[in-house]
């Protein structure tokens, strides 16, 4: 990427400082403009190249931006993965030691929990124009007063042909809880392993 090392011209300085939007940035890329296109030994062709220049390194930039920020997000996405992972992991070995909590110096201590399946309620739509006709609806089907209908002795007759409720499982896997210390000076560097 030449155009992301080079020393920038005086134009795309001023071109870059008019995110500001005061006036004086104004004023300085505007005559940054003019010094190029009225110098008498600088070719028309050579100032439209001067001034095109300056856009298409503020391109460059730009898209040099994108992309390092697409490969931080898909880092992050790939560290909070592995974080999330490593809780599990770490969870079901201290599990499998009997240890449900491990008490630590700089740091209070790591609580592991079991993996546990719950069961919630899921809606399941069996005719989405009749609930919209019986009323149920905001701009799109109201699930919630759909659930409230199929749990109110009242109004289930309305929704039953239409909806119903089932109990799906939901697995949580194990993972682990770090309780900082409460005593441990703010200004005091922790170190984290790469």
């Amino acid at each position: 990427m030449q155009n992301l090392t080079k020393q920038p011209s005086q134009l795309e300085q001023d071109l870059v400082a008019l995110h500001t939007g005061t006036i004086q940035s104004k004023e300085w890329f505007n005559q940054s403009v003019m010094n190029i296109l009225q110098a008498p030994t600088i070719s028309s062709f050579a100032k439209a190249d001067r001034v095109a220049e300056v856009f298409t390194s503020i391109e460059v930039k730009i898209d040099y931006i994108k992309e390092q920020q697409k490969l931080l997000s898909s880092l992050k996405k790939q560290l909070e993965l592995a974080k999330t992972y490593a809780k599990v992991e770490v969870s079901n070995a201290l599990i499998s030691l009997g240890v449900s909590k491990l008490e630590g110096l700089a740091i209070s201590s790591i609580t592991a929990s079991k993996p546990t399946d719950k069961s919630v309620a899921k809606l399941e739509i069996l005719d989405a124009d009749a609930l919209l006709n019986a009323g149920y609806f905001k701009v799109e089907i109201d699930k919630e007063a759909i659930e409230k209908a199929l749990l109110s002795a009242d109004q289930r007759h309305e929704v039953e042909q239409y909806a119903d409720m089932k109990i799906e499982l939901v697995h949580k896997p194990a993972n682990i809880r770090i309780n900082k210390r409460k005593t441990l000076a703010q200004d005091e560097p922790i170190s984290i392993a790469a």
